[in-house]
């Protein structure tokens, strides 16, 4: 991979290939994912409650209607095969124009857009790093605060975020940091090595506490541990559009948007 400074672009094969690449990494982690290539789709699954941890990802361009429509249904056809929800992610400059009428028509609708960022050298922190107690996940307890903390950031039942107390998920090569206020988990953040690379996920916020620098404080630590085990390496996230203009101001640059979609209801 190409060297990444900060302030630079990523492009739409890097942003993809590190999403799919980051997603393999952490489902292979749990006793029975699987993984399925071909037809313009990789699907990395976890085969848990989690949708986020069951993911499909259109993994070239398909420029074509026909070839889109192609892709959507064969990673349909894989969601049936898992018995929990799933996720598709598709990068918007591979796609037709209408891609997502097409996308609609197929069954597969809108839920967020991610913004695949990089940076070698976070940019020195803003602000003093608030007054929390931080823990690095090493039980299954602490990572049930992460997922709760997680699962009210995205406002989801907590027990679909429960995988995430599963020790191989916390394995050789993952860093999961969960912070405190007074012994209540508030914010938590995890990095992952992912072949030359460290990936951030995972972070997150309780609800009313946003904007008060706990993300930051516990990514920077979750980053640190990793930079601790491997030394310095290229830092990569896929960011929400609300947490783009954070990493940005640490140093990240982004590049093209990748739109997750959810199967319509019945």
């Amino acid at each position: 991979m190409a060297t990444l400074t900060n302030s630079t672009e990523v492009t739409a094969a890097d942003s993809v290939r590190m999403l799919i690449d980051a997603w393999a990494q952490m489902t292979s982690r749990f006793r029975g994912s699987s993984f399925a290539g071909g037809g313009g789709v990789a699907s990395t699954y976890a085969n848990r409650p989690l949708s986020f941890f069951n993911l499909s990802t259109l993994d070239q361009p398909l420029v074509t209607a026909a070839h889109f429509r192609s892709a959507l249904a064969l990673a349909r056809a894989r969601a049936a095969d898992c018995p929990h929800p799933s996720l598709l992610a598709q990068c918007d400059d591979w796609s037709p124009p209408d891609w997502e009428d097409l996308a609609a028509e197929e069954g597969w609708l809108r839920s967020m857009t991610l913004i695949g960022m990089a940076t070698d050298q976070l940019r020195p922190g803003r602000r003093a790093e608030p007054g929390l107690d931080y823990r690095l996940i090493d039980d299954p307890g602490a990572g049930l605060e992460l997922a709760l903390v997680n699962a009210l950031a995205y406002a989801m039942a907590p027990a679909s975020f429960d995988c995430m107390s599963e020790m191989s998920l916390w394995g050789e090569g993952a860093f999961g940091v969960v912070g405190y206020d007074v012994g209540r988990p508030v914010t938590a953040a995890a990095t992952f090595l992912v072949r030359d690379v460290i990936y951030v996920a995972m972070v997150a916020s309780v609800p009313g506490l946003q904007g008060r620098g706990y993300g930051e404080a516990a990514m920077r630590r979750a980053i640190a541990h990793a930079q601790c085990a491997v030394g310095d390496r290229t830092i990569w996230l896929h960011a929400s559009e609300a947490g783009a203009p954070l990493y940005r101001e640490m140093g990240f640059g982004d590049g093209p948007a990748l739109t997750m979609l959810h199967l319509a209801t019945p």
